[in-house]
């Protein structure tokens, strides 16, 4: 059953053709059925409590339910709206009855406020609803008294339990003694820098936990990914059992949505943006309730800003990180009342906070992997009806494999989640934490002293750190310190962290919020500020950056295959101007800015003499883009966790044998794993940027192969021809493409 506004359309692909200005642009379309869950009888511990509620638990949900009453550490992998939630909220509340308490940990404070009024509805026919609170940055502080003072269940993050809670454990006795579970809810959230960050947290809170004679089980949920019990048990370093279901409870038709040709032979695409804009123009005036999902910050404030102009550009607004809590807050209220008919949103609202039913999810690009690509899908299609799941591809590589290979994204098993909880960056700051918290003894699991660094001290057979504030020295999410972004008159229009800062708020950066477009005044690296200036420009502005590696030390994976510790030194040299909506170039600036320098991890290979040495360094460079682009095939990270430098000839020492080189490297510090878990998929990987390569119908290179939005020259000396050959080299014979993973 399609919304009544669609009538007389017998599906949402028909809806789609009849739109006017209707060019052909779908490619492909699948109805993906209904699989329900079956409820089943359930006579167990927390019966008593269900019964209460009224509920009859699904089949995955009592089996879930009799790992928890065996004493065991659970962790559910669902896919989305399959009632993850109430598997962890009904043996909270059976604990909470019983005088225990439960820490509730959430990657937002936004998912966090979402959950506590649902919980506190749930422990309302219990008389325990007042025992229910949110502990986070916004919770003031009379309110946070009362959270020490009353809670059974608290709902916090990562953040606050960092900076709020463990430094201070000792006003949180009574309510750590008393720990019956801790939660983590959208466990692969919990990935890459961020989640080492939250391995080391985990740890630290179960040892403190311990201290005070408590020893916790553990909930954690997630959508699906690849490896949830092993990704839980890295998170926590304890054993986990898994309980899966695949279940989908409503309908959704799949459509693959091509941006409409500007030319006889398709080559050229109208923007992917431009044809989002439009969609959501046509979804707000037929009354479709519609998510769309952009891959970035710009790209959303884009697609707002071409859809404004529209008669129903009033209700289609945009919504992603950076913007002020109250802002956020008054968009989902608005979303779900109806106000605002389509939200423009990144990867913010990929989490379950409640902003209704949907009718449709618009995802405009790839989001980077099949991980990210059902939890986004599985926003729509919670009210009983079909739904609509349309993907636009943008002019990328990913999104070109798959716009090939449509039967391939729905049939491919989502990614593995990569954490390292003992990375020798991260992991040095934590375990000074964890001995301000509590000193360390030396047979603790936690502690690694190969790994320690300096600035700890034995005394009496302790460890203890000699840094006085350890926790202010740790930054949980981005990189360095945070930037605020300021209006002349000194409203604070949301943060940035130092990277971001240097790559989006530059002076004469265009810098776009909620659909309006800022000129930024300045960059104040002392103040840590930026100031923006209302823009009437016709162009936004793109970044360019130089990037040197340094190789430390090195391993070879794999046949002619090397992985090793580098140090990547990278500066932003200069920035584009784009026109609005044809995103021609208008002109290139320089830049001074700082340098950023950071040790990570990176592979590097060196590619056949398959091509005259005139051509190679332009082939280097143009196989080393195709690379960068189809790395999150294989590996669960974003374009943005990735880069590459190519070298004709390297001119520093290498581990191995040395000459025309390329890197990929981790672009965080330390490194989270991806360049060792692509070596380790090296051939796949190679296979797939041939396959590409060789498919691609331009001719000399464009987006959907080689060009890269993040190329620090501007996209010069590409030679795609010269890619394919060494690609075809490397790669070996051709196959027939599997599902991934």
């Amino acid at each position: 059953m399609l919304p009544e506004a669609l009538t007389p359309h017998r599906s949402y692909a028909e809806w789609l053709r009849a739109l006017p200005g209707y060019a052909n642009q779908i490619r492909f379309s699948r109805l993906l059925p209904a699989r329900p869950p079956q409820c089943v009888p359930y006579d167990g511990a927390y019966a008593g409590v269900l019964e209460v509620l009224g509920l009859e638990p699904f089949a995955h949900q009592a089996e879930a339910f009799r790992v928890l009453e065996a004493g065991r550490n659970l962790v559910m992998a669902t896919p989305t709206a399959s009632g993850k939630s109430l598997v962890f909220q009904v043996p909270t509340l059976k604990a909470m009855l019983e005088g225990h308490s439960v820490l509730f940990l959430y990657p937002t404070k936004a998912l966090a406020r979402d959950q506590l009024e649902r919980l506190r509805d749930l422990a309302e026919p219990f008389g325990l609803q007042d025992r229910v609170h949110a502990y986070d940055g916004d919770t003031p502080a009379p309110k946070r008294r009362q959270a020490r003072e009353r809670a059974r269940a608290l709902l916090t993050n990562p953040d606050m339990l960092h900076f709020g809670i463990l430094p201070r454990h000792t006003d949180w006795a009574h309510f750590l003694a008393r720990l019956a579970f801790v939660v983590v809810d959208e466990l692969h959230y919990y990935r890459g820098v961020f989640g080492t960050h939250v391995a080391l947290l985990l740890r630290r809170l179960l040892r403190v936990a311990q201290h005070y004679g408590a020893h916790p089980q553990l909930i954690a949920a997630s959508a699906t990914i690849q490896n949830p019990q092993e990704h839980a048990e890295h998170l926590f370093g304890e054993a986990f059992t898994c309980v899966s279901a695949e279940t989908r409870p409503t309908p959704r038709e799949f459509v693959l949505w091509v941006p409409r040709a500007l030319d006889k032979q398709g080559l050229a695409r109208r923007s992917a943006n431009m044809e989002a804009a439009e969609l959501a123009v046509y979804a707000a005036e037929s009354g479709l309730k519609t998510l769309i999902f952009a891959g970035s910050r710009k790209t959303a404030e884009l697609i707002g800003l071409y859809a404004k102009t529209s008669p129903a550009g009033e209700c289609i607004r945009t919504y992603r990180a950076g913007y002020t809590a109250r802002e956020r807050r008054a968009l989902e209220a608005a979303f779900r009342a109806g106000e605002v008919r389509v939200l423009v949103s990144t990867s913010a609202l990929e989490l379950g906070i409640d902003i209704g039913d949907l009718d449709a999810v618009v995802l405009v690009g790839y989001p980077g992997s099949i991980n990210a690509f059902w939890q986004r899908a599985g926003r729509a299609g919670r009210s009983g009806r079909r739904a609509l799941v349309l993907w636009i591809p943008r002019e990328d590589p990913l999104d070109e494999y798959f716009l090939h290979r449509p039967e391939l994204l729905l049939a491919s098993a989502p990614e593995a989640a990569v954490a390292d909880p003992f990375n020798p960056y991260l992991y040095p700051p934590h375990l000074h934490c964890a001995a301000r918290e509590l000193p360390l003894e030396p047979h603790e699991p936690l502690y690694k002293p190969a790994l320690a660094g300096p600035g700890f001290r034995e005394r009496g057979g302790r460890i203890y750190t000699t840094r006085r504030a350890p926790h202010r020295e740790i930054v949980l999410r981005g990189e360095g310190a945070t930037f605020t972004l300021k209006l002349a008159d000194g409203t604070v229009l949301g943060h940035l962290d130092e990277r971001q800062a240097y790559w989006e708020a530059h002076p004469g950066a265009i810098y776009l919020h909620q659909g309006e477009a800022y000129l930024v005044r300045n960059l104040d690296l002392e103040a840590r500020e930026v100031v923006l200036l209302p823009s009437l420009e016709d162009y936004y502005t793109q970044p360019r950056a130089e990037t040197e590696i340094l190789v430390k030390s090195g391993e070879a994976l794999a046949p002619g295959v090397w992985v090793g510790r580098v140090v990547l030194k990278e500066r932003v040299v200069g920035y584009v101007k784009r026109r609005y909506v044809t995103e021609s170039v208008l002109e290139e600036a320089p830049l001074e800015l700082p340098e950023l320098s950071f040790e990570t991890e990176a592979i590097w290979f060196h590619p056949p003499e398959a091509v005259p040495p005139e051509r190679l360094p332009s082939a280097m460079h143009a196989l080393e883009h195709t690379l960068i682009g189809l790395l999150p095939l294989f590996v669960l990270a974003e374009r943005r966790d990735i880069g590459g430098v190519s070298y004709p000839v390297y001119p520093h020492p290498l581990p191995s044998e040395g000459g025309p080189t390329i890197f990929i490297y981790d672009g965080y510090p330390g490194g989270v794993g991806y360049a060792r878990a692509a070596a380790q998929r090296f051939n796949r990987w190679v296979q797939a940027a041939r396959d590409l390569l060789a498919e691609c119908p331009c001719a000399e290179g464009c987006p959907r192969c080689v060009l890269s939005p993040k190329c620090g020259n501007g996209n010069q000396y590409l030679d795609k021809s010269g890619a394919l050959e060494l690609a075809q080299v490397l790669a070996g014979p051709s196959g027939t493409p599997e599902p991934l993973n």
